[in-house]
């Protein structure tokens, strides 16, 4: 079957129409709905965030600071501050956020933004 030629208009807007029902049915016809495992995701993910930054200031204040070449800054004589070394915890945090947006972003160079 070849292409209709569209020789009266009542065949054109039949056709037209035709192709318009053929490409709304491609998809699944839904109502609006909830994504739960997204919901899960993103609402785990924060959770983990946060729980992970509370350990990160629990560990950073139970931690005993190491002394020596580090000086005791004074400021105004009541405010000091104690500069050290970065703790294992701190490093750690860092590299696996530093590896979450490095996958983040090459999956998106490669495969384009999917939301």
């Amino acid at each position: 079957m070849g292409m209709p030629s569209g020789d009266t208009p009542a065949k054109a807007q039949a056709y037209y129409h035709y192709l318009q029902a053929h490409q709304q049915t491609m998809q699944h016809p839904d109502t609006w709905h909830v994504r739960w495992l997204d919901l899960a995701w993103l609402w785990g993910f924060v959770a983990v965030l946060c729980v992970v930054t509370l350990l990160w200031i629990w560990q950073y204040r139970t931690t005993r600071q190491r002394t020596g070449i580090y000086p005791v800054d004074r400021f105004g004589g009541y405010t000091t501050e104690l500069a050290g070394p970065a703790t294992f915890f701190f490093l750690l945090l860092t590299a696996i956020l530093t590896a979450f947006a490095v996958v983040l972003i090459l999956g998106h160079i490669i495969w384009g933004q999917k939301f």
